[in-house]
């Protein structure tokens, strides 16, 4: 019987039992039977080389020392027991082929070819150890994975399959992702919509009559008359020298009087009459004295009695003093009408048939090699196209006028009363002063937007043209400059925050008619990055943004990006629009060099656009509907009895437009960006791709993750134990050895230690000594047991 309490490790030894046996021993054995040893419980020394080895051998397979548990077996010395017990082993060693009772004490190369071979088990067994290991992970994730197909290793080229269809579906999946595709949802909005802004422009810019009396746009229009007229071949008006300014010799870059060359008829007298047709010879030319302001050519002489002198002042109204009177050191070139007068000389004298003539010099004409060269310096040469000719006078004036100051430029055009004169909104009469703002642009001149006020927009009540916008303009077509090839107006439909821009978005209503333009809103909101492109409310301006004042618009951004190349190439601002620091200089449009840079400069802009506009991601964008109708004869006409003639208008088919803008349903659409493949899609998409394929889920992503684990796990575990696997082990391996062989019993005789529990219940502590030790591992014992046995009954 087991008595040992549990967690205690104990010996065993064969030992003669001397207690009286009981009753029940007594009744189970005959005394005429020898009695078998019996098992007796014996506590090892802790100093014994057993103890010691069994320590060591008892250790934890992770490398750490392991705690005793359980019970061990110790086995008698048989060296130290007597004669008879040596005959057993004497018998052992013939049959080995060792001679009987003679024993050697190992040498070293037995001890070393132990070693080594003892070494050799030991990586073997690691080495087997490691692979049993990864391959019971490998057959333990097989056969609990929740993926279908894997632990059946007949489909294994099935789940092959599957996983390489797998991986091409997401690969085309997340194509489907990267490209981002947007939808745009369309709403209906019954709301009332907020009315827009309104920007009207009459199609001429400026006056004539005020126009032509600026030295800068007069030159421009005799430039545009001379080209009308007279150009045949094509112009190459970069060639023109630069940084040549046309001034007047005096430093006067205009004076009032000037000499000009003109046909004349003249009598024996002297007088000559003055005509506007090419002279045949210098027999019928004469000069006279040509006033700029009133473009009269009053009085004229005959050439001949014209002398060039050096007059030492001159004003500029553009007489001088003559050539023998005292003044200023300058010396200026001046041409003398005998003794009376002088005049300052220009550097070329104008020709009036060139101004005011309607023929062309023949090959014959000594001044047709004269007006040749003037168009090519002009920038008209061959040029024979009149609407070509047309847009570049325009150009050119447009950068003339940009060119003076902008009250200037305000003078120049038409007034707010002037212009509108009869005004309703939303079935009520407006208030001209108030309810429009100027607006002055380098294109139309004064321009007038009405509800322009964002933080109190106007709103229309009702759908249709009594309800919106109705407006009468007075357009004044007799002082039409000859440049606008159009007569009526000029309209601007946009949002209060945002700048006009007449020449590139608007629409043109003519006059003697009744133009209507039906709205629609639409509110657009765009998706910004990475699924667009696009400006948000909340994203800074541009550092070269120009319109600071305005919301982001793209033209505004082509506009900034056309004014930062000019000034890069022509080191100069182009004065049509304004810069972003006040600091940069305005280019000359009177300089013939920087003219010409803005010229072509402005062409390869066209040709080439590199700038990089986007849109802005919410705005309102308002499409018309247009249609139009005669104005009745005799309609809105002013009862003119009475009053002054000039503050008197008949608004007749050649000087009235009318138009009417209006909502024509009070609703909108609100088209709205969305997302048409969010992220919860491309992982909705793979989970069923997953289980359509693989039968996996999120449940097997995270086995194979805790399998991937347990496999370096148990690498780096293993990789441990080789690397403790040191040279004070093949030491310790020795010197066991050595041990063994001097106790050869010892050697061939096991050492079992089995783990058991005891609880002191006495079914558990009543355990055979078969189940404790199995036969396959004390089989040498049994033996050893006998002779003890026998040793015992028999002394002798």
């Amino acid at each position: 019987m087991l008595a040992s309490p549990a967690n205690t490790a104990t010996t065993c030894s064969t030992v003669p039992s001397t207690a009286s046996p009981t009753s029940s021993e007594r009744s189970d054995h005959s005394p005429n039977v020898a009695r078998k040893p019996k098992i007796s419980i014996q506590e090892p020394s802790e100093g014994s080389r057993w103890s010691q080895n069994h320590h060591r051998r008892s250790s934890s397979p992770w490398g750490g020392p392991e705690k005793d548990e359980g019970f061990s077996l110790k086995v008698p010395d048989i060296s130290s027991m007597p004669k008879q017990v040596q005959r057993g082993d004497d018998l052992r060693r013939r049959s080995s082929g060792e001679k009987p009772g003679i024993s050697r004490r190992p040498s070293f190369v037995d001890l070393s070819k132990s070693t080594i071979s003892k070494v050799g088990k030991t990586m073997k067994t690691t080495a087997n150890r490691e692979a049993d290991d990864i391959k019971d992970e490998v057959f333990r994730f097989s056969r609990t994975t929740t993926a279908h197909g894997v632990p059946m290793l007949w489909w294994l080229l099935l789940t092959i399959a599957a996983i390489i269809l797998f991986i091409s579906q997401c690969i085309l999946v997340h194509d489907k992702y990267s490209r981002k595709d947007k939808i745009v949802s369309v709403e209906l909005q019954f709301e009332q919509a907020k009315f827009p802004a309104v920007t009207v422009c009459n199609l001429n810019p400026f006056k004539h009559h005020l126009a032509k009396k600026v030295p800068e746009i007069g030159e421009t229009l005799d430039a545009f008359h001379q080209a009308v007229v007279y150009s045949k071949e094509s112009a190459d008006h970069y060639d023109a020298p630069k940084d040549r300014r046309r001034r007047s010799p005096g430093g006067f870059r205009y004076v009032q009087y000037e000499p000009i060359m003109s046909d004349c008829q003249c009598t024996k007298t002297g007088d000559c009459v003055q005509k506007d047709s090419i002279p045949k010879d210098n027999a019928s030319l004469c000069i006279c004295n040509f006033d700029r302001q009133d473009s009269t050519a009053w009085p004229c002489f005959h050439i001949s009695n014209w002398i060039e002198a050096v007059c030492p002042e001159c004003n500029d109204i553009g007489y001088c003093n003559l050539p023998e009177t005292n003044g200023t050191v300058t010396e200026l070139p001046c041409l003398c009408q005998g003794d009376s007068y002088c005049l300052l000389r220009p550097e070329r004298i104008k020709r009036v048939w060139e101004i005011r003539g309607t023929a062309i010099p023949d090959e014959t004409s000594p001044f047709r090699a004269d007006f040749l060269a003037q168009l090519k310096e002009l920038g008209y040469e061959n040029m024979t196209d009149e609407v070509a000719i047309t847009t570049k006078t325009k150009e050119k004036m447009i950068l003339t006028m940009a060119s003076l100051p902008v009250h200037r430029r305000i003078a120049l055009s038409y007034g707010k009363a002037e212009f509108i004169r009869m005004c309703s909104f939303n079935g009520q009469q407006c208030d001209i002063i108030n309810d429009f703002k100027l607006h002055v642009d380098p294109t139309f001149g004064n321009c007038y937007t009405f509800n322009a006020d964002a933080k109190a927009p106007k709103e229309s009540s009702r759908a249709g043209p009594s309800y919106g916008l109705r407006l009468m303009v007075y357009i004044n077509a007799s002082d039409y400059l000859p440049t606008t090839e159009a007569m009526g107006v000029r309209i601007v439909i946009h949002d209060q925050t945002e700048l006009p821009f007449p020449e590139a978005f608007g629409y043109s209503a003519p006059v003697g008619a009744l133009s209507s333009f039906g709205l629609s809103m639409r509110e657009v909101k765009r998706l910004s990055a990475p699924y667009g492109d696009c400006v948000t409310d909340n994203e800074p301006l541009p550092s070269n943004y120009i319109y600071p004042k305005y919301t982001y618009e793209p033209e505004g951004c082509y506009k900034s990006c056309y004014q930062q190349r000019i000034i890069r190439r022509c080191g100069c601002a182009d004065p049509r629009y304004p810069t972003a620091d006040n600091e940069t200089e305005l280019c000359d449009s009177l300089d013939t060099g920087e003219r010409n840079c803005l010229i072509s400069e402005a062409i390869k802009f066209t040709k080439k656009n590199t700038c990089q506009c986007k849109h802005r991601c919410s705005r309102n964008v308002y499409s018309t509907t247009y249609s139009s109708a005669k104005i009745a004869q005799g309609a809105f006409r002013n009862n003119c009895k009475g009053k002054n003639k000039d503050g008197c208008f008949e608004y007749d088919g050649n000087n009235a437009a009318m138009f009417e803008i209006y909502y024509e349903q009070m609703n909108y659409e609100k088209l709205t960006e969305r997302e048409s493949y969010l992220f919860v899609n491309l992982i909705s998409d793979i989970g069923g791709q997953a289980g359509l394929w693989l039968g996996a889920s999120v449940l097997t992503l995270i086995e194979v993750v805790m399998f991937v684990l347990r496999l370096l796990f148990r690498c780096r575990h293993n990789k441990n134990d080789k690397s403790q696997f040191s040279a004070s082990d093949l030491l310790e391996e020795g010197r066991n050895n050595t041990y063994d062989q001097r106790n050869p019993s010892m050697a061939q005789t096991p050492i079992i230690r089995k783990r058991a529990s005891f609880s002191g219940e006495s079914n558990k502590s009543n355990q055979s000594f078969d189940d404790t030790f199995p036969k396959s591992s004390h089989s040498n014992l049994y033996d050893v047991d006998k002779n003890s046995a026998n040793y015992y009954e028999n002394p002798a």
